[in-house]
């Protein structure tokens, strides 16, 4: 994407494993390997599914089954890169690209508990054990905050969980990457 270039599509389907359907002005339409993806589409895949979405700069975005996420804005320009997603339910990969390599980008996930705040990072995060838990799988940090409190995760192979937006996120610990399997 050239320099204050804006569109709405922000990237393309790279793999699928199953189905993905998504929502945009609450019309559904499947997607495939190749398909694009838009600024406000509502990403839904269903049981066992996985999908992997490049995003135009390079970021990767993988989804793992039951996912409901929401891109509501990738914005990349001269003055200043942003971005702002949703997850609604399910558990996801990030590797932040180009966006990053701005001092001024911000790369936030909103949840319906947390907020995670992505610096130069890969990452995963998702629903379980009654809580949902953010893990550091590479780069340097990922920030975390609920209405309780907020930290980073700047340790490699640490994660933090969170069981309530009324609750601040737990100390980073080692993470069990059994949880990991199939994600």
């Amino acid at each position: 994407m050239r320099a204050n270039e804006r569109t709405d599509v922000i990237g393309t389907v790279a793999r699928i494993q199953k189905s993905i359907v998504v929502k945009q002005n609450a019309l559904p339409q499947i997607l495939n390997a190749g398909s694009n993806i838009q600024l406000g589409y509502i990403i839904s895949t269903n049981k066992k599914a996985r999908v992997e979405i490049v995003i135009s700069d390079g970021a990767n975005l993988t989804f793992v089954e039951r996912i409901h996420f929401d891109v509501q804005e990738y914005v990349i320009h001269q003055g200043g890169n942003n971005s702002v997603m949703r997850l609604l339910e399910g558990a996801f990969k990030v590797t932040s690209a180009k966006l990053m390599q701005n001092a001024d980008a911000s790369f936030i996930i909103n949840t319906n508990t947390e907020t995670i705040g992505i610096c130069g990072t890969t990452f995963w995060g998702g629903s379980m054990d009654n809580g949902f838990e953010v893990a550091l799988l590479a780069g340097k940090r990922v920030y975390v905050e609920t209405k309780a409190g907020w930290g980073y995760l700047s340790t490699i192979g640490n994660d933090t969980k969170f069981t309530g937006a009324s609750l601040a996120p737990s100390k980073p610990k080692n993470l069990d990457r059994k949880k990991l399997i199939g994600r």
